[in-house]
């Protein structure tokens, strides 16, 4: 028994510090050695704990509440550990039901006096069981005491339960604060087996608050950070998001080829979660390329053959389910999931998701109530600083005006929604609202940026975007194409087509040239 529990302490210390192939060896050998329950039942919560990163996550659901439930009677903390575990697996795996059993069972141990440390675990359970189940007013109070407790406690585990519950809120700049603190907390705690975890949450807010290379950023360290701990769900949640964000800029090609590089692994897991991202980033490809009959279906379906769907996510994507129904002409679709996502975003008064609701009654609406709608929503854009989604309903009312023969007030917008498009790189996008001015009647146009080959070196550097920054260091430390398209998770035509762009910005003709500006 005495080795079984300097195993089994040895097992915890390696699963914290990301090294679960050391820590499944430590356990093996500790199961063999004790039939005392008690060491067993921290070997299965540990057992499941590994499942969550690299295993089966319904699998590691059932683990971790069989552990809890041995462990309730002598180590109630470690029992409620266990059940926010096995919270996160079930949503890993998109089972909202057994959600709902593990935050019934942790509601079951609250006591009225209940710590901080813990009560923190139990109120993330109690608020996502009641947003997945829709019922968002009884979710508020419970997530905005999780974000009260997670600023309070130093605990990394309490800062992700608390970036996610301000992340399901609306309120993006918090959940990016605490997710950011979740990982400086993971290092200097020695905990670095949660940091791709904290990295989800730190790209999902960077996304709500349309700092695309933000978010980038994250979800790149969140893959290579995942790979290097053998946490592969990880890995696939990571470059699901990395999908989303490609779909949403227009870069069809490289969404795909992320997509792709998850399926097998979705598939072959179960994850429910990284499916419906999956699905998401899919129908986002789909009404780029101009299939909007494809996206709906594809959003309706969410995530076919994964175990379900995600209800937090397919809430999430209904501003593109109303897109993609009024592209189709069934409106009526559109109208049943905005609902849905009206009920969530005017419970949490998020004013990014109030914007997007607005949008989207704008489209559903006619005459003047669409007008209505479509000012409120550029408003509230402004307010929250989502450029990206600005530009989009700047395009889509520009869209609106001109049809209904208002091509002066079309044009206005459309101008600014062109200069936002190329900002972010999102040449698609520039394209539409460019054919949109044209038909405007607009004879000017925006002019695109040029070379900045009469600028100083570190002055051109600096005009490079955050995506071919990464291509452009990689490029200087001898990668050759397809290793940058490997390492970047790009396809080898998409770092052809940025390093075209790079060498064109930059002035240079070869890859010698590129080394010599940025020295």
């Amino acid at each position: 028994d005495a080795r079984a529990r300097d195993l089994v302490a040895a097992a915890t210390d390696h699963w914290a510090h990301g090294a679960p192939r050391r820590a499944r060896a430590a356990l093996r050998t500790a199961v063999r050695l004790t039939d005392d329950p008690g060491l067993r039942a921290r070997a299965e919560l540990l057992r499941g704990g590994l499942d969550l990163g690299h295993g089966l996550p319904d699998v590691a659901a059932r683990r971790l509440l069989h552990a809890a439930g041995e462990l309730v009677g002598t180590h109630r903390a470690l029992a409620i550990t266990a059940l926010g575990f096995a919270g996160e697996a079930a949503s890993i795996a998109g089972d909202h039901r057994r959600y709902a059993e593990t935050a019934a069972f942790a509601d079951r141990l609250r006591l009225p006096d209940e710590p901080d440390d813990t009560r923190v675990t139990l109120d993330h359970l109690t608020g996502m069981a009641a947003t997945f189940a829709g019922r968002h007013q009884e979710a508020l109070p419970a997530l905005r005491s999780v974000v009260d407790l997670a600023e309070r406690l130093p605990h990394p585990q309490a800062k992700i339960w608390g970036g996610q519950a301000a992340y399901t809120l609306g309120e993006a700049t918090k959940a990016h604060e605490l997710a950011t603190s979740a990982v400086t907390a993971a290092h200097e705690h020695g905990l670095t087996g949660l940091v791709p975890w904290a990295l989800v949450y730190r790209a999902l807010s960077a996304l709500l608050l349309d700092q695309h290379s933000v978010a980038l950023s994250a979800a790149y360290e969140g893959v290579h950070a995942a790979t290097s701990m053998g946490q592969h769900n990880a890995v696939v949640d990571h470059l699901t998001i990395l999908a989303l964000l490609s779909a949403l800029r227009g870069d069809t090609e490289t969404a795909v080829h992320r997509i792709d590089a998850a399926a097998e692994q979705i598939a072959q897991r179960g994850l429910g979660r990284s499916g419906a991202f999956g699905a998401w980033a899919f129908a986002c490809v789909d009404l780029v390329l101009d299939r909007p009959a494809d996206a709906l279906d594809r959003l309706r379906l969410m995530a076919p053959g994964t175990g379900g769907v995600h209800a937090g996510i397919k809430v999430l994507a209904a501003p593109h389910v109303v897109e993609a129904a009024v592209g189709c002409g069934r409106p009526a679709a559109g109208d049943r999931a905005l609902r849905r996502y009206e009920k969530w975003a005017g419970a949490t008064g998020s004013a990014a998701r109030l914007a997007l609701s607005h949008r989207c009654r704008g489209m559903l609406s006619d005459g003047a109530r669409s007008d209505e709608h479509f000012r409120e929503a550029i408003r509230l854009h402004r307010a929250s600083g989502t450029a990206m989604e600005l530009a989009k309903t700047e395009l889509f009312y520009g869209h609106r005006l001109r049809r209904g023969r208002s091509p002066r007030a079309a044009r206005e917008l459309l101008r600014d929604a062109v200069k936002i498009f190329e900002s972010y790189e999102a040449d698609r996008w520039v394209a539409r609202a460019r054919a949109e001015l044209r038909a405007a009647g607009d004879t000017v146009g925006v002019a695109p940026g040029g070379p900045a080959g009469g600028l100083p070196g570190a002055q051109r550097a600096a005009e490079l975007t955050a995506q071919q920054v990464r291509i452009a260091r990689l490029v200087d430390e001898g990668a050759t194409n397809r290793e940058v398209a490997s390492r970047l998770f790009l396809s080898h035509r998409t770092v052809e087509h940025h390093l075209r762009n790079i060498f064109a910005k930059l002035g240079v003709r070869s890859r010698v040239e590129l080394s010599r500006v940025l020295d």
